[in-house]
């Protein structure tokens, strides 16, 4: 009798200790909120669609536009979110009021904007600026920043040399193909947009600015404390996100064609491919003190920063991978 009992008990264990281990094993479930929906952010869709974070245990319950990066981030903030998808400033930003946040991953770097110039207009450099109408996104987004610096750059006086036409992002194309502006400052896939219809591109911020964290993962530090394995989990996701995308462009464009259906497929191809060959997907997840340093400049030149970001103060390295 009693080694039957003891034959149960034993048995018992051993189920107890397979139905632990299994449930140590279900997958995570993860709301990641964005600032918007832009392929910008194509390397946590591949990660979706690609079953990557599912490869780490991490089920994506959403992924949520939020309309900026500040709501994207305080759904974070409140636990409701576990990861959020934005330039790294507003970590700092929510830091400076007593927010507990990270950027913990790269997932866009150098500075995706380019200019395009209308049939018929002469641009050899920057200095060729002047004169010209100039349509471009709302102060102070990072589009209108960079061609401010840019001017500044050059000797230009943003109110007497040119003038700049402000409108809302995404629309930066309507005043020039209107005949209203000259150049259009834009971003993908407004870019591939005008070259379609015969816009031609002739400055690319990105070579002014190959290491810029453009946009990061983040997330809170309750979360990098509670489960710092989910953490890892989702930023190796993302790295193995990047190296797809980097070695399997058709695969990340077929991607991208379902995440944007609305779009012609060949224009998405030629921005995917744009952004590809502009090294706006990094090579890493790892966010270089130098392009921590870049993004925290241009906040300074806008006047959006005012104070020190340390990048030990607003960046949590040691879960991306070292290339």
């Amino acid at each position: 009798m009693n080694k039957i009992m003891s034959l149960l008990c034993a048995a018992l264990l051993t189920l107890t200790s397979a139905s632990s281990g299994a449930a140590d094993n279900k997958n995570d479930p993860v709301l990641v909120t964005e600032a918007f929906h832009t392929l910008l952010y194509l390397p946590v869709y591949v990660a979706r669609d690609q079953g990557i974070f599912a490869k780490h245990r991490i089920d994506i319950t959403s992924v949520r536009s939020a309309g900026s990066g500040p709501t994207a981030l305080s759904a974070v903030l409140a636990g409701e979110a576990q990861f959020s998808v934005h330039g790294p400033e507003h970590v700092g930003f929510a830091q400076e009021k007593g927010g507990k946040v990270k950027a913990v991953s790269a997932v866009a770097n150098s500075a995706p904007v380019w200019i395009l110039a209308r049939p018929g207009v002469e641009f050899s450099d920057p200095a060729a600026l002047k004169g010209k109408r100039i349509a471009v996104g709302l102060a102070p987004g990072t589009s209108h920043t960079l061609l401010l610096r840019l001017l500044k750059q050059n000797h230009l006086d943003a109110k007497t040399d040119v003038t700049i036409q402000q409108v809302q992002n995404g629309s930066e194309l309507g005043p020039v193909l209107a005949g209203q502006a000259d150049l259009a400052v834009a971003y993908e896939p407004q870019v591939d947009q005008g070259v379609g219809q015969g816009l031609k591109v002739v400055y690319d911020f990105t070579r002014d600015y190959p290491e810029y964290a453009f946009s990061t993962i983040n997330t809170s530090e309750k979360l990098i404390q509670d489960n710092p394995d989910l953490v890892r989990r989702f930023v190796n996701a993302i790295d193995e996100s990047l190296a797809l995308i980097r070695q399997d462009p058709a695969t990340a464009k077929q991607v991208a064609h379902k995440e944007f259906a609305s779009l012609d497929p060949a224009l998405i191809d030629a921005a995917v491919s744009r952004m590809i060959d502009s090294q706006v997907y990094p090579a890493s997840t790892r966010i270089s003190p130098a392009a921590f340093t870049t993004a925290i400049d241009i906040q300074k030149f806008v006047g959006n920063i005012t104070t020190e970001m340390p990048y030990e103060q607003i960046v949590s390295p040691h879960f991306a991978a070292q290339h």
